[in-house]
């Protein structure tokens, strides 16, 4: 039996590496079965190690659940932190932020869960992800109002341009399949590409008709959060 899954040596020492990976995976079963549905003897079994390895990793499911909505957040600030830094209208920075952060979701190297259970975390967790989801959400009317003022959105209520663009790519985990007939990069562009149609002063006159046809490279060039903070402006 592979020994999680092969990504890393039984016996290795990288914790951080392994952590990664019980993420994508709990994020997985999550987003497939729901937080009630899902249980750590079922992970663990996917995983090909005990339940009681797990906890080495993570005290409760709880704690999971909790730790999958946060690197989702950490993924959420690292795509609006790139967009700042590479520059651009306000409409430019606003699309690279939304298809970098739905790239990295459905990625392989996604751990994250949609943030529609968040009832079912502790009190105390609940609040740090409001928190931290109402600061990207405030970054990303931020970049509304930019495009406003530089012309490259029309005129809006940024609170619910933001409301309808993160609702549309949150839902994405729920009907996107690995092994359907578009990746999850070219789901990016194309999705990204119709919300930038919707807020844009100046709109496309058509759209992708089918995303499979989509080769051009994604804004985040497949990188992981982590490589994405590292990476020079």
């Amino acid at each position: 039996m592979a020994v999680w899954k092969n990504v890393v040596p039984a016996a290795s020492q990288q914790f951080e590496r392994k952590r990664e990976v019980l993420l994508r995976e709990a994020a997985a079963s999550f987003n497939r079965r729901g937080y009630h549905g899902t249980s750590l003897a079922e992970i663990a079994k996917k995983l090909g190690v005990t339940k009681a390895a797990l906890y080495t990793y993570v005290p409760s499911k709880e704690e999971l659940l909790y730790y999958c909505h946060d690197s989702a957040m950490d993924t959420a600030v690292a795509s609006l932190e790139r967009a700042r830094r590479v520059g651009g209208t306000g409409m430019e920075k606003l699309t690279r932020t939304l298809q970098s952060y739905l790239e990295l979701m459905l990625g392989e190297e996604g751990s994250y869960v949609v943030l529609l259970e968040e009832n079912a975390m502790k009190p105390a967790h609940v609040r740090t992800i409001i928190k931290r989801r109402d600061a990207f959400e405030g970054g990303l009317r931020g970049l509304v109002e930019e495009g406003i003022a530089d012309g490259s959105i029309a005129p809006c209520n940024p609170k619910m341009a933001i409301f309808v663009a993160m609702g549309a790519l949150n839902w994405c985990r729920k009907w996107y399949s690995p092994n359907g007939e578009w990746s999850g990069s070219q789901i990016s562009i194309a999705l990204t590409q119709m919300l930038e149609r919707g807020l844009s002063s100046h709109p496309a006159a058509a759209l992708v008709v089918d995303p499979a046809s989509i080769e051009a490279p994604p804004l985040s060039e497949t990188a992981t959060p982590e490589k994405m903070r590292r990476r020079p402006a």
